[in-house]
């Protein structure tokens, strides 16, 4: 999440306080816990990278036993099962190979990139070669990352399409700097891991779209309006 020099705003992706969802924007009851995330230098999780594989089903609802941690002010979501699994500086990877998967890949990688003062490190090992990683570079490093208090937040997602090479994700946030929702797509690949492909723009993701409500998406975040 990064403002481009004398270019329009880019958003990325982050999250909201939310709870379990029916996949059409109507809330249930779900538990979510939350805790702030380690500093970069101390956050490395060791464990092996065996993410449970088994689950190829679309999601309809929201995943569970999920909690959320904060990255540079915005929430992004961990599975015991679906990943990541292994935390090392801003570098977070190893992720089911599933739909699953690449939804919580999605997120996490695309917030680190945008905010992540090492994002060099990020593009180099968790982006797929081709002119959206040539584009991002530029971009990127000619930007700004958007204040804590001014990102926006994921409310909601659904897979667009997925195949065991290829998956595209989309996700809605509320924007508490302007208010509303926008939508937007973001699509990962399968390397060994999930990896993020920009788009020829050098986005993370698709130009967020203004939408009215969360029909067609599963209710889903984290945390509410970031804090500094």
């Amino acid at each position: 999440m990064f403002k481009r020099a004398c270019l329009p705003l880019v958003v990325g992706l982050v999250v909201l306080a939310v709870a379990g969802c029916t996949g059409k924007g109507h809330e249930e009851t779900a538990a979510v816990t939350t805790k702030p995330a380690p500093p970069a230098t101390s956050s490395v999780r060791a464990r092996a990278c065996t993410p449970d594989n088994s689950h190829q089903d679309v999601p309809r609802t929201a995943p569970r036993q999920v909690h959320w941690e904060r990255f540079k002010g915005v929430a992004v979501p961990f599975s015991p099962s679906v990943g990541p699994l292994i935390v090392q500086g801003d570098i977070a990877r190893c992720y089911a190979h599933t739909p699953r998967g690449a939804l919580f890949a999605a997120v996490q990688i695309s917030v680190r990139l945008d905010r992540s003062a090492g994002w060099q490190k990020i593009l180099g090992q968790q982006v797929v070669d081709g002119e959206g990683k040539a584009a991002y570079a530029r971009v990127r490093a000619a930007g700004q990352v958007v204040p804590a208090g001014e990102a926006a937040q994921i409310t909601g997602f659904r897979i667009v399409s997925y195949t065991p090479q290829t998956a595209v994700v989309g996700t809605v946030s509320r924007d508490p700097a302007h208010g509303g929702r926008m939508a937007r797509t973001t699509t990962v690949r399968w390397d060994g891991d999930w990896k993020l492909a920009p788009t020829p723009q050098g986005s993370t993701g698709s130009a967020p779209q203004a939408v009215d409500s969360l029909s067609g998406y599963v209710f889903w975040g984290g945390f509410g309006p970031s804090q500094p």
